[in-house]
C-alpha cells in the first residue's frame, strides 16, 4: 500500500504493513539457576506494528530514515516512546488510516494518509485496544518478508519508535 503526505515536508512514498512483534518487557518472567549461571527470562507482550518501508531502494529508505529521525531499535526490546507521531485507527472499520505527526514550533504538522485503509485482525484490534500504543519502524526498502524483516531487527538495521494509538 502506498501512502501520501499531507505536509510541505515530502517523504518517499511509502510501503505501510501492518503485523504483530514480540517485544521484551523488563518484567521477569522466570530466573534459573544452571550450575554457577543464572539464567534469566524476560516476559514479552505482542504489539502491533507499522513497518513503513520505501518503495524504491536503499537511497530512499535512507531519505526515509533521515525524514522520520527515530532512534536506532534494539529489538527485541520496546522502541523509545514518541510524543510527536501517533497512529490513527478507524473504530468502525478496524483499520489504520494513516499516520499524524505533531506540528513544529508554528509549523503544520505531518499527515499521512494511507491510499487504501488497511483493516488489522481481530487479535490485533484486541492488542490496540488493550495498549493503546504501536510501533512504528523505518530501515527497510520495497516490500520485505518476514525472513528479512527479522534480519534487519537482529541486526540493528531498523529505526522505531513507541506510538500512540488513536482511534476516531
Amino acid at each position: 500500500m502506498t501512502a501520501q503526505l499531507g505536509t510541505p515536508r515530502e517523504a518517499p512514498a511509502l510501503n505501510i504493513s501492518v503485523t504483530h512483534v514480540g517485544l521484551r518487557t523488563p518484567e521477569i518472567e522466570s530466573v534459573r539457576q544452571k550450575g554457577r549461571k543464572v539464567e534469566t527470562t524476560f516476559a514479552t507482550t505482542r504489539t502491533v506494528l507499522l513497518a513503513l518501508n520505501a518503495v524504491g531502494g536503499m537511497p530512499e529508505a535512507r531519505q526515509l530514515k533521515d525524514f522520520f529521525a527515530w532512534p536506532t531499535w534494539q529489538a527485541p526490546g520496546i522502541p523509545e516512546p514518541s510524543h510527536e507521531w501517533a497512529a490513527i485507527f478507524g473504530t468502525q472499520t478496524r483499520a489504520f488510516e494513516g499516520l499524524h505527526g505533531d506540528a513544529p514550533a508554528g509549523g503544520q504538522p505531518t499527515i499521512i494518509r494511507n491510499s487504501d485503509h488497511i483493516r488489522v485482525t481481530d487479535a490485533m484490534w484486541q492488542m490496540l485496544q488493550t495498549q493503546e500504543c504501536v510501533v512504528l519502524c523505518t530501515g527497510l526498502a520495497g516490500d520485505p518478508t518476514a525472513a528479512q524483516f527479522g534480519a534487519a531487527a537482529a541486526n540493528g538495521k531498523l529505526q522505531a519508535v513507541l506510538a500512540r494509538a488513536l482511534f476516531h
